[in-house]
C-alpha cells in the first residue's frame, strides 16, 4: 500500500491534533459544567442543554475524527496499527472510552436532560438528579484523565517495539 509523503503526514498530524483537542477539551468542559451550582430548574436545564451541545459538537465529532485520522495513520504510514505497544494501548483505550461514552454516559446525559426538562424545579435538588450529575462529573474526570494519558504516551512513545514473530 502506498505511504503518505512527509508533507502529507504533517498535514494529517495537524488534523489529528485538532480533533484530539476537540475531544479532550470537550470532555473537560462537560465535567466542569457539572460543577455549576444552578439556582433553579431552568438554570439546571440550561447547564445540561449546553453540556449536550458540547458533546454533540465537540466530543463526538472529535472522537470519531481522531479515530479516522488514526486509521489513516495506521494504514498509510510506517506507524502501523499494532507495531508498537504504545499504539496498541492507544487503540484499546480510545475504543474503550468511546464505547463507555456512547453506551453509558451519553444515554445518562440524555435521560438527565429529559428528566430536568420535564420537571424543571422538581428535578432541581432531587437525589436522582444529584446522583446523575455526580456520575457524569466523575465519568468526565476519568475519561479526561484517560485522554490526557493518551496524549502523554503519544508524545513520550514509551515501551519498546513489539518483537517480530
Amino acid at each position: 500500500m502506498k505511504k503518505l509523503s512527509a508533507g502529507q503526514i504533517k498535514i494529517l498530524k495537524v488534523f489529528h491534533l485538532v480533533f484530539v483537542m476537540m475531544w479532550v477539551v470537550g470532555v473537560a468542559a462537560m465535567a466542569l459544567l457539572c460543577l455549576i451550582k444552578a439556582n433553579s430548574g431552568d438554570e439546571l436545564f440550561m447547564v445540561f442543554h449546553i453540556t449536550r451541545f458540547i458533546d454533540d459538537v465537540f466530543v463526538i465529532p472529535g472522537a470519531i475524527l481522531t479515530v479516522v485520522t488514526g486509521i489513516v495513520y495506521g494504514a498509510f504510514s510506517n506507524w502501523g496499527f499494532f507495531k508498537h505497544r504504545w499504539i496498541t494501548v492507544k487503540w484499546i483505550l480510545s475504543i474503550l472510552i468511546i464505547v463507555i461514552g456512547t453506551f453509558y454516559f451519553s444515554p445518562l446525559l440524555d435521560n438527565t436532560l429529559t428528566m430536568i426538562d420535564h420537571s424543571r424545579d422538581i428535578a432541581f435538588g432531587k437525589p436522582q438528579t444529584e446522583e446523575n450529575i455526580r456520575t457524569i462529573f466523575i465519568g468526565g474526570i476519568c475519561q479526561g484523565s484517560a485522554l490526557v494519558f493518551l496524549v502523554v504516551i503519544s508524545v513520550l512513545k514509551p515501551w519498546k517495539q513489539k518483537k517480530q514473530a
